[in-house]
């Protein structure tokens, strides 16, 4: 309980100053790639938001003799400070992200036989910069592009052996895309 004291507190004295308006944003790109991304945006003030989003990865996919599986979780949080909004929290912005993923791979031959399955665990910071556009009816589209290193980046074997990718360098670059496609509630509309 005491744990929560400081946020509730927080929430509270910056409640005069929280704007109501929230975008809500899906990616329709990237169920075409088997994932779902969904974003809500919360404008703390005319130009700067804070972001959360939720994604779901389920790629599962057979070549001849060989079955892949995918299936993972992911959460990030983006805080964006935008440029000369014209209508709250739209238009350019930069920013800084963080994201976590996790979940499980696994692939096997022969129909089956000899599945073997990978756990993945990724934590990355990065920088994020995009562009933001709000329809007179409050219909949300957004152009966005983040890079960022992953600071955690395991890969481990059922039996708890990890897999050595010290060789491999470019994991440790963390890559953010986003085609977003959304609503916004609350706020001003444009007239």
């Amino acid at each position: 309980m005491k744990k929560l004291i400081l946020p509730v507190f927080l929430l509270l004295a910056c409640g005069n100053r929280i704007y109501a308006q929230v975008d809500v944003q899906i990616n329709p790109v990237g169920i075409l790639f088997s994932s779902i991304n969904v974003t809500a945006e919360l404008g703390v003030s005319e130009d700067f938001g804070i972001e959360g989003g939720l994604d779901y990865d389920f790629q599962n996919f057979d070549i001849g003799d060989f079955d892949y599986r995918n299936n993972a979780i992911g959460f990030r949080a983006i805080g964006k400070y935008y440029f000369r909004p014209e209508d709250g929290i739209d238009r350019w912005t930069i920013g800084a992200y963080a994201r976590y993923i996790t979940g499980t791979a696994s692939t096997s031959g022969d129909a089956g036989n000899d599945r073997e399955e990978v756990k993945n665990t990724k934590f990355a910071f990065g920088f994020y910069t995009g562009y933001k556009w709000v329809s007179q009816k409050n219909v949300v589209f957004e152009l966005g592009l983040g890079i960022g290193r992953n600071f955690v980046r395991t890969y481990e074997y059922e039996d708890g052996s990890e897999v050595d990718t010290s060789d491999i360098p470019l994991l440790n670059i963390d890559l953010l895309g986003r085609l977003s496609l959304g609503y916004r509630f609350g706020g001003s509309n444009k007239k």
